[in-house]
């Protein structure tokens, strides 16, 4: 301390000898043609606020000028290395001599937390001040002093001249860190803890344990529980029981709005983020739905390349300062936030006034992207909530179809198909109400949804057909397990398509034959196969009960024709498999033609001549006459040869 008093006793002598010096130089130029000091006084202060002023006196070329300069700034630095000496801060000369000794210097005294010092040297030395403010900002806000932090960021981001995002940023990030531990308050409780202890527990606590209870909030009494959990209900953003597993922030409220003030104000499009980060959702959403009024559109500054998912040529108008409706949704999907986003628009909507045209249609577009995006990004179960706060009763009975297809349980599935139903019903009432025309619409329409092109005779078919849909559930029965296997529904020209309706139309033969009849003609599936196909299978099994059965239920539903084909493929699977003899079913043929071939195919060539020769058809005596000599059943042979020898 002594070797800083005495070199502050030799800095006074040295600006005692720059005084004199100035003076002189003032008299020798007579005052007029210089600049005055206190006008070079107040130059000098109104530079100090700026960090990119650099200049140093005046322009002018004169000699006499230039020398007056170069005394008032080593006066500057004199004065300031004269102040830095009183106040106990070893510095010299060299600390000032120029720009980079004194960026060090300035460094030095924000590292010793010397901050006034440092920003009169900043102002002395003409350097940037920025570092000290935002430093000086910082530590008051480690200190939870709020209110000065601000004053003092104010000023650090008026020098600021880049994005201020980083800043912001920083500052966010060390209100998060929370402030330093009270070791000594932490210990104090512990103390008194330790020593009541005994009194209301079988064990004291070890400090490890202590510090446990500290951070489980699942420990405290009940009582306790339900304060804190009607505070948070009472708190306008977060916490609600429906969060239970969601993130949860470290900011009480003084903290997390103190953080909001400054994204608000400075870096907006970082404030969404932030909020969904400490868990306020609702707030979140909020930026975007202001009670009763319209999120203002980004300034041209911040509004960048913003486009729209669906027109990626235009500026998206659902654009805001904080993001687009893509971001919001893109981070209530993250948090698992959804139901709170549909329960801001719900009643957003439920409150709406007609007068409040702005609001009301920004709105209906935000739905609108809302809904496209969660297409887009194949979230159904989401869709389709926000398609019912829409009103769009279309859109939601064909997601729900959708959601039904990919159910994995019966009961969901059919809950999804009652509600397609429902809404499909819902559709056809207001669009009666509404007066819209039944004609067929056009296949080239361009630019419409699905429910757009839907005609009411359309929706009265899906109707139906969501009906025939819950019954062939039921009858599968499939409690677990993929229900789209028991879809009907799809493109009729996919072959897919196509052979799954086969298979549950045949399947379904056996379970519900009504059922299936219904299906085979809704969606026209060709009867003939479906129900040759079932013949031969339960020919194969050999059910006869159910194959009489089966055959009472489609007599008089098909052709001759189709009826004789149903029944050929019983019979060759009786002859060719069982190597038996159908003969009832041979004999429920309509077709002479047919008994024949079923005659031959069971070996009774002798019936099937009869028969042949009974309906005079010379094409099957002769076929029957060819399989004989094959089967070297002469007799037969012989009764074929006489027959064609007396018709031919």
């Amino acid at each position: 301390m002594e070797t800083i008093g005495r070199a502050y006793r030799a800095t006074e002598t040295f600006v005692q000898g720059l005084l004199y010096a100035k003076s002189q130089l003032r008299k020798l130029a007579g005052g007029s043609d210089l600049p005055s000091n206190s006008e070079r006084s107040r130059d000098a202060d109104d530079v100090s606020s700026d960090t990119g002023s650099s200049s140093v006196g005046s322009q002018s070329t004169d000699e006499l000028s230039e020398v007056l300069s170069q005394a008032e700034i080593w006066l500057g630095r004199a004065e300031l290395l004269q102040s830095l000496l009183g106040s106990g801060i070893a510095a010299s000369l060299d600390d000032i001599a120029d720009k980079e000794s004194s960026a060090r210097l300035r460094d030095r005294l924000i590292v010793d937390e010397r901050y006034s010092m440092a920003v009169y040297t900043c102002k002395k030395c003409k350097i940037e001040a920025f570092p000290v403010w935002n430093s000086w900002g910082l530590a008051l806000i480690r200190m939870e002093h709020y209110a000065q932090a601000r004053v003092k960021f104010k000023q650090a981001l008026q020098l600021h001249k880049g994005d201020p995002a980083p800043i912001i940023l920083e500052i966010i990030n060390t209100i998060e860190g929370g402030p330093p531990v009270d070791v000594s308050a932490v210990r104090s409780m512990y103390e008194h803890l330790a020593r009541s202890a005994p009194t209301i527990l079988d064990d004291s606590l070890s400090a490890d344990s202590y510090l446990n209870v500290l951070y489980m909030p699942s420990t405290f009494p009940r009582s306790e529980r339900s304060r804190r959990s009607q505070e948070s209900s009472n708190n306008n953003s977060i916490y609600s029981s429906d969060f239970e597993d969601g993130p949860r922030s470290n900011l009480e409220s003084i903290r997390y709005l103190e953080c909001v003030n400054y994204l608000q104000e400075y870096a907006r499009q970082n404030l969404l983020s932030f909020m969904f980060r400490h868990g306020h959702y609702n707030d979140g959403c909020m930026l975007f739905f202001p009670p009763n009024a319209v999120p203002p559109p980004p300034q041209p500054s911040s509004l960048g390349v913003v486009t729209s998912s669906s027109s990626p040529q235009r500026l998206d108008p659902l654009a805001t300062d904080y993001g687009t409706i893509d971001d919001l949704c893109d981070l209530c999907i993250g948090y698992g936030a959804m139901s709170v986003l549909e329960e801001v628009i719900s009643t957003r909507m439920s409150s709406a006034i007609p007068q409040d045209i702005a609001v009301n249609q920004y709105t209906a577009a935000a739905l609108a992207r809302i809904c496209i995006y969660c297409e887009t990004h194949r979230h159904f179960n989401y869709l389709y909530k926000f398609q019912v706060i829409k009103k769009d009763y279309v859109a939601a009975g064909l997601c729900c179809i959708q959601l039904f297809i990919n159910s994995s349980s019966q009961e969901e599935a059919i809950k999804h198909l009652e509600h397609a139903k429902m809404h499909f019903d819902e559709g056809l009432s207001a669009r009666h109400k509404a007066g819209d025309s039944t004609k067929l619409v056009t296949k080239g329409i361009r630019g419409k949804s699905a429910s757009e092109k839907l005609t009411e005779e359309g929706l009265v078919k899906f109707s139906a057909r969501v009906s025939i849909q819950v019954d062939v559930v039921r009858s599968f029965n499939d409690t677990d397990g993929p229900q789209w296997k028991h879809s009907l529904f799809g493109n009729p020209n996919d072959p897919e398509t196509f052979r799954r309706r086969c298979e549950i139309a045949e399947t379904l033969v056996e379970k519900n034959f009504d059922l299936a009849f219904q299906l085979i003609y809704e969606f026209n599936i060709p009867a003939v196969d479906i129900y040759a196909a079932v013949a031969a299978s339960l020919a194969e099994r050999k059910r006869g009960g159910q194959l009489t059965e089966f055959f009472r239920n489609i007599k008089g539903t098909i052709e001759d024709d189709d009826w004789d084909q149903v029944l050929g493929a019983a019979i060759n699977v009786y002859a060719n498999k069982h190597k038996e003899r159908p003969d009832r079913l041979i004999d429920m043929l309509t077709s002479s033609h047919r008994k024949v071939l079923a005659c031959v195919v069971c070996g009774r060539l002798k019936s099937a001549f009869q028969i042949a020769s009974r309906s005079g058809s010379v094409a099957d005596v002769q076929y029957v006459a060819h399989q004989a000599l094959h089967a070297n059943a002469l007799p037969v042979l012989d009764m074929c040869k006489q027959w064609l020898a007396q018709y031919m």
